[in-house]
């Protein structure tokens, strides 16, 4: 008898879950700046060759003083630190850069968006055993994570944002027999209590350059971390209008792709993670499944097979155009204001979700009617 009277209230959870969940964000809203993303995918990519062609970005390298002489040299808008540091055997450097606005709020919030530069000294995954000891290509491995910011530094400058934005290229993330996320850790462990209280957002990217690329949610941060709730719910509010999200209609009234997808989690230690340590919110956007059909980890990863021409300048465009839009909407700030969008665009959105809310209002006094039905039938069934 139990049993017929607990499926009561479960159908009504279900039936008001799926009419009163109508998103406040609409499309109308977002895609508005959808239509002004400046981020390009095919100037990415060609950045992965110029970096790869650099040679193997081990620390202390001439290849990674050259690549990061080339960051600063072609984005001089953002103010560059060099960040020495020796641990464990490694003359590794890190490159911060800081743009601040001119209408930024002094001592504001900031988002920091970041990926490692260095590529890995060896390949232990790949199949010729006299390569192994070899430093990989890391096209994708490091490549494509800066691809993505490189291209982002270039259009930053031009967005007349309210507050700053730090990119940070960390170095000696995948050196020695496992990751060492040397960089990030040195990185965090100096920030001073105001910087961790500025931080709103630490998005890292890292391995985003697949073909064929999904991008599931990564942990840390775990299902009910306030912070990494928030920021992945911003995720997923961005990646639908963008054609992300599969079945999900894109701004263009296309149904979305297979790319960012909330189905199942990754539990994945990378640069984010340190972050995570000292207080700074921080998720990881990363395919840990390089190459068609690969497994997790396995693939192209940590191969000389990875290569700038596995590496896709669509994919590049899906995470920086995702990247670029939340900076636009103010999605990565603690108190999301959207940043560029007029008030017409406002009232336009107000007046698109009162339809659906009216509809999910009928449908929830239809079910509520419904269920009481049921509940009087199975009363009288049981009284039976």
């Amino acid at each position: 008898m139990e049993g017929p009277r607990l499926k009561i209230p479960l159908i009504l959870t279900a039936l008001l879950v799926s009419t009163m969940a109508v998103p406040w964000t609409t499309s109308a809203e977002i895609c508005s700046n959808v239509e002004h993303l400046e981020f390009d995918g095919q100037n990415a990519n060609e950045s992965v060759t110029t970096q790869v062609n650099f040679g193997a970005r081990v620390p202390g390298s001439d290849a990674s003083e050259d690549l990061r002489n080339w960051f600063i040299e072609t984005r001089p808008e953002f103010d560059w630190t060099l960040d020495p540091h020796q641990w464990d055997g490694y003359n590794l450097t890190n490159l911060e850069g800081r743009l601040v606005p001119e209408n930024a709020e002094p001592l504001g919030p900031v988002v920091v968006l970041a990926a490692h530069y260095d590529s890995r000294d060896r390949a232990e995954r790949d199949p010729d055993q006299n390569m192994t000891n070899v430093p990989i290509p890391g096209a994708n491995d490091g490549g494509s994570g800066v691809a993505v910011l490189w291209e982002l530094a270039r259009i930053l400058p031009t967005m007349s944002l309210d507050h700053e934005v730090w990119i940070l290229l960390t170095d000696a993330e995948d050196q020695g027999p496992a990751p060492s996320m040397l960089g990030a850790k040195a990185w965090a462990e100096n920030r001073t209590d105001e910087d961790i209280s500025r931080i709103d957002a630490f998005l890292l990217v890292d391995m985003i350059g697949d073909a064929d690329l999904k991008i599931y949610r990564t942990f840390p941060p775990y299902v009910g971390d306030e912070e990494g709730d928030r920021l992945w719910d911003a995720v997923r509010t961005l990646a639908g209008p963008l054609g992300l999200i599969d079945n999900v209609t894109d701004c263009g009234g296309n149904p979305g792709l297979d790319i960012v997808n909330f189905s199942k989690t990754d539990g994945v230690i990378d640069d984010h993670v340190p972050m995570i340590d000292v207080g700074i919110p921080a998720i990881d956007f990363i395919d840990i499944r390089y190459g068609e059909n690969a497994s997790v980890w396995q693939g192209y990863w940590h191969t000389h097979e990875d290569t700038p021409d596995k590496v896709s300048a669509e994919s590049l465009a899906h995470i920086g155009r995702l990247l670029e839009l939340g900076l636009r909407e103010g999605s990565w700030l603690k108190v999301q204001v959207n940043q560029t969008e007029p008030m017409q665009h406002q009232e336009e959105a107000q007046a698109s979700t009162f339809g659906p809310v009216v509809i999910g209002a009928v449908f929830t006094v239809i079910a509520l009617i419904f269920v009481g039905f049921l509940g009087l039938h199975e009363s009288v069934r049981l009284k039976r």
